[in-house]
Order: C-alpha cells, then structure tokens, then sequence
C-alpha cells in the first residue's frame, strides 16, 4: 500500500484486510476489523482510517447475501456501495490472471524479482506469451480438438491452460504449433467451472 500511495504511480486500489488487522478511526479509536463487520446484509463505510500504524485509506465491511464471509475492503478512494462492486470484479477476470501468473502457470513468485522495473519487464513477456497462447489455445477450440486435451463435458479448461498444455505436447511429439491467426469477432463459449454451471460470454 505504501508503494501504491506514490504520487508518481497515480494508481487508485482496493485491497481485502484480514479480520484481525488494526484499524484506528477518524476519531482516533483504536480497533481492529473484527469488531467492524456489520450484521447480514449491511455494509458499514469507515472514511479515514489508519492502518498498519502510518498508512491512510478507507474502510468498507459488508455481510452480502451471495458471499459466505464477510468483506472488509481497504481503498484510496473515499468509501461507497460501489467499493464492493469494483473489489467483486477480482474475480471475474483479475484473480483468474494473478493465478495464471502464480500457481497456474509461470510461477512469478519463484523469481524473487521486487524491482518495479524488473518486474514490469517480466510481465511484459509473460503477457505476451499468454496472449500467444491464448490465441493457439482458441484455434485450438475452434479445430474441434478440445477434448484431446480437456475431459469436462463442457470446456472446463482456460484457453490459457489447454494450449499450455498442447504446446508440452507437441514439443514433447516434437510437432509445430497451429499458425497463428486473427482473433474471432464473437467471443467463444466460457469455461465452466467442474460444477457443470456454464453462461454463455
């Protein structure tokens, strides 16, 4: 947090606290999140806060009926309804990317980079490579191979994670990748979760 409060960076960010983080209020009240979070389908807003003894941001705590816990978000911004629905976009499209970058493919944190510099070059390439493969993986799907490599009735692997795995195979066979093309107009199925649950993108 304190790297994001650079001016040069100009960035705004929402960051989810753990219950026991400390927490001082505006008025000068020592607390800690626990003792913040609102009953079942309330929110509290806590503008002003003070935590991890010199960083200032802003609270948000909400019980909402889809979530099985409750969230306590931490924002630059003043807090509002609209926090929620701004940290609930993680995980449509952000989470899923940090994993990929994570556990799910590159293993980012293995390289012990903390530079900002070094750090923005890597995810230069790995953003290119999975854009490669993002495509492949969609001519892929496109060729109707998808279930050489995915068993679910209905995709269940990421476009990311099928072509990873083709191109393991294929350098193991020692086979070219598919040609690279343009990306279709209209957006190809979603995956679906191993629950069976798909919605059309």
């Amino acid at each position: 947090m304190r790297c994001l409060q650079q001016p040069e960076w100009g960035w705004g960010w929402l960051i989810r606290a753990k219950r026991d983080l400390s927490v001082t209020l505006s008025t000068g009240h020592p607390t800690c999140v626990e003792d913040l979070l609102p009953a079942p389908q309330q929110a509290h807003l806590f503008p002003q806060v003070t935590v991890i003894e010199d960083i200032p941001c802003h609270l948000a705590t909400a019980q909402l009926p889809a979530v099985e816990e409750p969230w306590a978000v931490l924002s630059s911004q003043p807090p509002s309804l609209q926090t929620f629905a701004l940290y609930g976009q993680r995980f449509g499209g952000i989470e899923p990317h940090f994993k990929d970058h994570k556990s799910g493919a590159f293993q980012v944190l293995d390289s012990g980079l903390r530079e900002a510099a070094a750090l923005t070059r890597l995810f230069m390439v790995l953003d290119s490579a999975i854009l490669i493969a993002l495509i492949v993986g969609l001519l892929f799907v496109q060729n109707q191979q998808r279930s050489r490599l995915d068993w679910h009735s209905q995709r269940g692997l990421s476009f990311l994670q099928l072509e990873l795995r083709d191109i393991a195979r294929r350098c193991y066979e020692r086979v070219a990748i598919l040609l690279l093309k343009a990306l279709l107009s209209k957006s190809p199925p979603a995956a679906c979760a191993t629950c069976g649950l798909c919605l059309p993108s």
